[in-house]
C-alpha cells in the first residue's frame, strides 16, 4: 500500500515535468558517482535512475563507481565539483548521514557541501547467517559470542556503513563482542558471507533475498523496528529482546553545493517521471524497497534529522577515516 501511494504521487508529479523543467540541462555528459562497488543496492538504483535521467534530461548520464571509505570518497568528489550539472551523486545514508556522526575528519559537510535533489528509496535490513551456520536463532548466535568473545565475525560494506552500525549496536545491546570485517561494498561482503568466511551480517533485502530464496543464507531476524512485508512471520530484533534497532538504509540524488535552482527543479521533475516508470517500479519492487517522495528542501530536512539521530546513537566524530 505504501509503495502504491508513493508511486501514485510520483506519477502525478511527473505530469508537471514540462512546467518544472524550464532550465535545460547543459548538453554535456553527466557522471553519476556511486560510493560503493558494482552489484550492491546503491549501484543497482544508480544505473536505473541514470538511464531514466538520460531520457528525461536528454543527456548521457554515466554511472561511475568510486568505492572506499564507506562511500565518502565519491561523496567528497561531488562536494567539491563545480555546480554546472556535469556531476551528480547517488547518495546513501552511510556517507550522507552516518558519516557525520562517526568520522572525526570528514572532508565535507553533508548538509552544506551538497545539494539534496530527491530521495529515491528506503531499504530494510535483516540479520542473516550462511545456510551451513550452526546458529539457527539469534539467541544461539549471541550465546556463542558470549561464550567465546571475539569468535563471531560480521561483514559490512565499510566502516560506518548501516551494516556496521547495526551489527555494532546489536553487540552493544546484547553485551557481547563481535568482530567487524569491513569490505568495499555490499557485494564483496556478501560473497565472503556466502562462502562462510564471516559468520553473519545485517544487510539489505536486495542483497539477501536471492540467497535466502536459494537456501544459501538463513534469516534470523528483521533488523527494522517493524516486521518486513516479505517475511511477515520473522520477528524483529526488538521483539527478540535486543532493544530498538532500526537497520534501514536509503538512497537519493545529490548535486554539488550551489547547484542552480533551475537545474534542481529539472532533476526533481526527471526523478518524478522516472519513479512513475515501469523500469523503476521493477527495480525497486525487486529490491523490496519502499519508494520515497522527499524532494529538495524536504529531503534536506530529512538528512538533517538522520544526522541528529545517528549522533544521538553514536556520539560525535569518534573515528578517523
Amino acid at each position: 500500500m505504501i509503495a502504491r501511494r508513493c508511486f501514485g504521487a510520483a506519477a502525478l508529479s511527473a505530469l508537471a515535468l514540462p512546467a518544472l523543467a524550464q532550465t535545460a540541462w547543459p548538453r554535456r555528459p553527466v557522471r553519476m558517482l556511486v560510493g560503493f562497488a558494482p552489484g550492491g543496492f546503491a549501484d543497482i538504483v544508480a544505473r536505473a535512475i541514470a538511464e531514466q535521467y538520460s531520457q528525461s534530461l536528454a543527456v548521457n548520464v554515466v554511472v561511475e563507481n568510486r568505492s572506499g571509505a564507506s562511500g565518502t570518497l565519491a561523496t567528497d568528489v561531488v562536494a567539491k565539483a563545480p555546480p554546472d550539472g556535469s556531476v551528480l551523486l547517488l547518495g546513501h545514508s552511510t556517507p550522507n548521514a552516518v558519516a557525520a556522526a562517526l568520522f572525526s575528519n570528514l572532508p565535507y559537510d553533508p548538509l552544506n557541501d551538497l545539494t539534496p535533489i530527491a530521495q529515491i528509496a528506503v531499504h530494510p535490513h535483516l540479520l542473516v547467517v550462511p545456510a551451513a551456520s550452526p546458529y539457527r536463532t539469534t539467541a544461539a548466535l549471541i550465546d556463542a559470542a558470549r561464550a567465546r568473545p571475539g569468535s563471531i565475525s560480521y561483514a559490512s560494506s565499510g566502516i560506518g556503513s548501516v551494516h556496521h552500525v547495526a551489527c555494532a549496536t546489536l553487540a552493544q545491546k546484547a553485551g557481547v563482542e563481535l568482530v567487524h570485517v569491513p569490505y568495499r561494498g555490499s557485494a564483496p561482503a556478501m560473497a565472503d558471507l556466502l562462502a562462510a568466511r564471516v559468520d553473519m551480517t545485517i544487510d539489505g533485502v536486495s542483497a539477501v533475498a536471492g540467497p535466502i530464496g536459494e537456501g544459501t543464507l538463513r534469516p534470523l531476524a528483521a533488523g527494522t523496528l517493524a516486521r518486513i512485508d516479505r517475511w511477515p512471520d520473522m520477528p524483529t530484533l526488538q521483539e527478540q529482546g535486543y532493544g530498538e534497532i532500526d537497520a534501514m538504509s536509503w538512497v537519493g540524488v545529490f548535486g554539488p553545493p550551489g547547484l542552480p535552482p533551475g537545474l534542481v527543479q529539472a532533476a526533481v521533475a526527471a526523478t518524478d517521471q522516472a519513479m512513475a516508470s515501469a523500469t523503476m517500479r521493477r527495480v525497486l519492487d525487486g529490491a523490496s524497497t519502499i519508494p520515497a517522495t522527499r524532494r529538495s528542501a524536504e529531503f534536506r530536512d530529512f538528512v538533517a534529522l538522520e544526522i541528529s539521530r545517528y549522533k544521538a546513537v553514536l556520539g560525535n566524530s569518534q573515528i578517523a577515516l
